[in-house]
């Protein structure tokens, strides 16, 4: 008993235990998930576009999707490492892998600047957030984002102190990195860079830095500024078939409410979710009316984090009437890690917090893994290929609505696929609409199979229910070959004649 206690003392009251304790712990638990066996809509263009030739590549980036690149060559990257019998567990460890160097930078670099107890409570919140098992997993660009702005505030408010020219290049590299994974990015580092200013004209440091700062500033506008004529190039033509409406912008205050929603399926579980994140969010929330309990440098990193998080959704809120919509809970999450960082510094300064706080996200955890087990796994896409693998003849053509394009290019080599456009922003590939391009003009056989995540052609229709994302099951339908003509050619001018 004594052995025991001796031991958990020295847990207690070292740092590097602590931090490494919470790290394989996060590493073990989430590493339970890492076989997850489905891979929805965006997740199967970024797995498809990452085997893409790099000039393939090209074409989609400068043409249909107008991303930065970086994500789409890291994973490539990552992929190659794993057989090909193992890519969706490598597409998902790509994503896992920089949760972890998320906690190792918390553990070094923010502990550096701003302590232990900073440090170890980010190292947790960045394993206890329900957030995180969505961004540990996804195959989407959000956690790469997510590292590499973190980084950037790090290596920017360094930039306030005493920083040494290293400290200028560093900084001025992981824009550049952050930039070329999400256009979010650059709203944000907008308004980081003025705040930085802003501290450089109230202490009077403006003579001492501008130069090394508008220099640093210059060099990643040089950098980044050639990427932007692709979606200057590109806006008025994807904004026309963009999937997010008005509609989304009206709910993106839903990321600080039910954050997970409906990136899993709402179970008894969800609440715990619910709850957790709320109470996360309302703690940052006391922090703007309680910042006079920090010291002057977490007050300034606290405020920095926080404001220019809210200034960048409040900007993209307002362009969103303006432009055209751009903003939705989903895309909020970009900024997590930032919101984590506020949430660190603010808890470590309130003590009667810091037991419920600690309780309430450990319950919000287990639920919420729980939750993402049963998603993760679930059978609904593998009985889906297996029936038509089964009923549907070897080369047969497929109609294909919405998104379920993709899903039938990935996961049903033995039949071809075409697309039938609707007005719903569905994902293009152009080299597989070219491909299979000659298949529009040909008849279809007397039975036609359609597939679609969001529509249902007439009543004969068999849906696989999914828990994977709510109101993401997919329809198997019949239909003759009179009635697939016309579903084919009646939306052939939407934007499939360009390439006839």
């Amino acid at each position: 008993m004594q052995g025991l206690v001796t031991v958990l003392n020295f847990i207690k009251n070292n740092f590097w235990a602590k931090t490494s304790g919470i790290i394989l712990l996060t590493t073990i638990s989430y590493g339970l998930l890492l076989n997850n066996i489905n891979l929805w809509s965006d997740e199967i263009y970024s797995v498809l576009m990452a085997k893409d030739s790099f000039s393939d590549m090209w074409i989609l980036l400068s043409t249909e999707d107008s991303k930065p690149p970086l994500y789409y060559f890291y994973l490539k990257g990552i992929i190659a490492l794993f057989p090909k019998n193992y890519e969706i567990f490598g597409a998902h460890f790509a994503s896992y892998i920089i949760l972890i160097f998320a906690q190792i930078f918390s553990a070094t670099a923010i502990r550096k600047d701003y302590g232990d107890k900073v440090s170890i409570w980010m190292t947790a919140i960045l394993m206890l957030n329900p957030i995180s098992l969505w961004l540990a997993f996804e195959v989407r660009t959000y956690i790469l984002s997510n590292f590499l702005l973190l980084v950037a505030v790090i290596y920017g408010l360094r930039l306030t102190l005493n920083p040494k020219n290293i400290d200028f290049v560093k900084f001025g590299i992981v824009s550049v990195l952050g930039l070329y994974s999400h256009y979010y990015v650059a709203i944000f580092l907008m308004f980081f860079y003025m705040y930085l200013l802003g501290f450089y004209y109230r202490d009077k440091n403006l003579s001492k830095f501008l130069l090394k700062f508008i220099l640093t500033t210059g060099v990643v506008a040089l950098f980044f500024i050639p990427w932007l004529l692709i979606p200057l190039k590109t806006a008025s033509y994807i904004s026309k078939y963009w999937y997010v409406n008005i509609d989304f912008v009206r709910l993106s205050i839903n990321y600080f409410i039910n954050p997970l929603h409906p990136e899993i399926f709402q179970s008894i579980f969800y609440m715990a979710t619910t709850v957790s994140s709320v109470v996360f969010n309302f703690v940052v929330l006391l922090g703007l009316f309680n910042s006079s309990l920090l010291s002057q440098k977490l007050k300034r990193a606290f405020w920095v984090s926080v404001v220019c998080f809210l200034s960048s959704y409040l900007l993209l809120y307002i362009l969103s009437y303006i432009v055209r919509p751009m903003v939705s809970a989903r895309y909020l999450k970009t900024f997590s890690f930032i919101l984590y960082f506020a949430g660190a510094i603010f808890i470590t300064r309130v003590n009667y917090l810091k037991k419920a706080f600690s309780v309430i996200l450990v319950i919000g955890f287990l639920f919420t893994f729980v939750d993402m087990r049963a998603v993760f796994f679930d059978k609904g896409n593998e009985k889906l290929i297996e029936d038509i693998n089964k009923f549907v003849p070897k080369y047969q053509t497929i109609i294909t609505l919405d998104n379920a394009n993709l899903f039938c290019e990935y996961y049903l080599k033995n039949h071809n696929c075409i697309l039938a456009m609707q007005k719903d922003g569905e994902i293009l590939r152009t080299q597989t609409i070219k491909k299979n391009i000659d298949l529009y003009r040909k008849g279809f056989n007397d039975v036609v199979y359609v597939l679609s995540y969001y529509h249902k052609v007439n009543e004969e229709c068999v849906t696989y229910k999914s828990e994977y994302r709510a109101n993401h099951n997919i329809n198997l339908c019949k239909i003759d070959k009179e009635q697939a003509s016309l579903l084919v050619n009646e939306n052939l001018n939407m934007r499939l004649n360009k390439y006839l």
